[in-house]
C-alpha cells in the first residue's frame, strides 16, 4: 500500500486523544530505536490521534511550539507495540517553512521503530498553503493535521 492510499481512504477514528504539554510517555507514539527513552518532544504542546485506514491501525502525534514557530505531525502505523514513520509534516522558521518527509514507496519497505531513513523523501510545497502561518493555538494546530491528512474522511468514529 502506498502513503498515498492512506491519506485518501476514509478514516474511522479510534481515540481523537487530548492535548498535552511536557513529558510523552512512551507508549503514545512508540518508536523502539529512539533508545529507552520516550520521543522527547522538548516543551511542546502534543496530541496523538488513533484511527483505523484500509485495515491498518495509524496513530498520528501532533506537536507544536508557538513562540518557536515550530510544528510536526507524524503519521505512523502501529507494527506490534511499534510504529513505522510514514510522512512527517513540519514547519521550521528558519529553513524551508512547510514541509514533509514522506515514505515514496510501498510502506512494507519503512522499517519500525525510527522517524527517518534513506526510504524518506523531503517535499517542499508551494502555493498559498505553504505559506501559511505555523499555528499558534491547539485548534489551529490540529486542523492543519486534519486538512493535510485527511482525517476529516470518516467512516465511522468522530472527531471531537
Amino acid at each position: 500500500m502506498q502513503v498515498r492510499e492512506i491519506i485518501r481512504s476514509a478514516k474511522s477514528i479510534q481515540q481523537p486523544g487530548r492535548w498535552a504539554a511536557g513529558a510523552m510517555p512512551k507508549t503514545a507514539f512508540p518508536l523502539s530505536k529512539s533508545g529507552s527513552k520516550a520521543y522527547k518532544l522538548g516543551n511542546r504542546r502534543w496530541r496523538v490521534v488513533t484511527f483505523n485506514v484500509a485495515g491498518l491501525n495509524c496513530r498520528l502525534l501532533v506537536n507544536y511550539h508557538p513562540a518557536l514557530l515550530q510544528y510536526q505531525a507524524m503519521l505512523g502505523v502501529d507494527i506490534g507495540g511499534d510504529t513505522k514513520v510514514l510522512v512527517c509534516l513540519e514547519h521550521h522558521p528558519t529553513h524551508k517553512p512547510w514541509h514533509a518527509h514522506v515514505c515514496c514507496d510501498d510502506v512494507n519497505v519503512v522499517p519500525s521503530g525510527m522517524r527517518r531513513g534513506p526510504w524518506m523523501r523531503s517535499v517542499n510545497g508551494t502555493g498559498a498553503k505553504h505559506r501559511m502561518p505555523c499555528p499558534a493555538t491547539d485548534e489551529a494546530a490540529f486542523n492543519r493535521a486534519v486538512s493535510f491528512f485527511r482525517l476529516d474522511r470518516n467512516a465511522g468514529g468522530s472527531l471531537i
